[in-house]
């Protein structure tokens, strides 16, 4: 097996990384072939994806889950029991996705928190809500390549800051930035509360062939019932329905080749 001195083997492991760094790498939870068969399938059903940011290549789908044709790469992170359980464990209770979900193709993100974030933060009742509710709401992220592209703040999800700008994100002590390797397979979960950060806008403005494009799945379960996932999966309701407004004449032409 590989080793990483900030890999969690067991599954008690798993939930103290949760707990105390703010996310954890679980690794070879899928196949290469399963793999291969999820990046065919955004492939071929590219037209979905909208064309965000003034980068040409950089595309990206909220919401994923709500297409039919993509139901089957939701369910690989949502029916894998070892993710469900780590999770259901991590919460304390039944864990259920909210209707945050992502599909990104070489796309760069600052560093942030995935709470809701601007004048949709209104959404959340508590002024503390690391503070207050982490450990509830987890983000699972699939990379469909090898990736080194994720950096976070060990520990932040703990930490509140301002969620006007994504600025008051950024770490201020260096030393607590880990850069997450993964292998083709592994997953990587953080805590909503993590700060972290994705792609510089430098690595991904060059197009690149299919077979080099650096694709991520992601979605979000949070404890049922709990005050934090309600908020999230409404507040998230109301984002996303901007997101499609303000992007509506940007979606892709057509699958990729």
């Amino acid at each position: 097996m590989r080793k990483s001195s900030l890999n969690f083997s067991s599954s008690e492991s798993d939930r103290g990384a949760l707990e105390h760094l703010g996310f954890v790498k679980l690794q070879g939870i899928f196949s290469s072939q399963q793999v291969a068969n999820a990046r065919a399938l955004v492939a071929a059903n590219a037209d979905l994806l909208y064309q965000t940011r003034s980068t040409p290549n950089s595309l990206h789908l909220a919401g994923f889950h709500r297409y039919p044709e993509l139901e089957p790469l939701h369910e690989l992170l949502t029916q894998n029991y070892r993710i469900t359980k780590l999770l259901a464990e991590a919460a304390g209770g039944r864990v259920r996705t909210i209707g945050l979900s992502d599909i990104t193709i070489d796309r760069s993100q600052e560093w942030h928190k995935d709470l809701l974030r601007g004048r949709f933060s209104g959404h959340l009742s508590s002024n503390f809500p690391c503070h207050d509710h982490n450990g509830t709401a987890y983000k699972v992220i699939l990379y469909l390549q090898d990736s080194s592209t994720l950096k976070i703040s060990k520990g932040s999800h703990k930490i509140d800051v301002n969620l006007d700008s994504d600025t008051f994100a950024i770490p201020e002590d260096p030393s607590t930035i880990h850069q997450v390797s993964t292998e083709i397979g592994d997953v990587v979960i953080i805590d909503i509360c993590l700060s972290h950060r994705g792609s510089e806008e430098s690595a991904v403005v060059r197009t690149r062939e299919w077979n080099d494009k650096r694709i991520l799945v992601s979605t979000v379960f949070g404890r049922d019932g709990a005050t934090l996932t309600n908020q999230m999966e409404l507040g998230n309701a109301f984002r996303l329905d901007d997101w499609l407004t303000r992007n509506s004449d940007r979606q892709h032409s057509g699958p990729m080749p």
